[in-house]
């Protein structure tokens, strides 16, 4: 063998070793709280162009007084079905006993 096989050799057989390593793990990053709903509705609408005039819009369709309405309606819908009970609830009474 000549010497510049050899060092070809020992150059593969290096870059063999460097690349066999395992890589690095990234760091954990800190859990992160989710943003709730309104949250990011809000972050979207900051982060819009202000040539979109999302204000005006929802005060010409109504959108604010949309979802007051279903609000409402949903508190008077579990407020309803607390005093009834729930349709859900099973009476459960053990035959009389012989």
């Amino acid at each position: 063998m000549t010497t510049s096989s050899c060092f070809r050799f020992l150059g593969i057989g290096l870059v063999a070793l460097a690349c066999a390593g395992s890589p690095k793990r990234p760091e954990a990053s800190s859990p992160r709280i989710k943003d709730s709903a309104p949250e990011k509705i809000a972050s979207q609408r900051a982060a819009g162009p202000h040539g979109l005039r999302l204000e005006q819009d929802d005060e010409r369709w109504g959108f604010d007084a949309a979802r007051e309405r279903r609000r409402q309606d949903k508190a008077r819908r579990t407020q309803t079905q607390q005093l009834n009970g729930s349709d859900k609830a099973i009476d459960v009474t053990l035959p009389p006993t012989r």
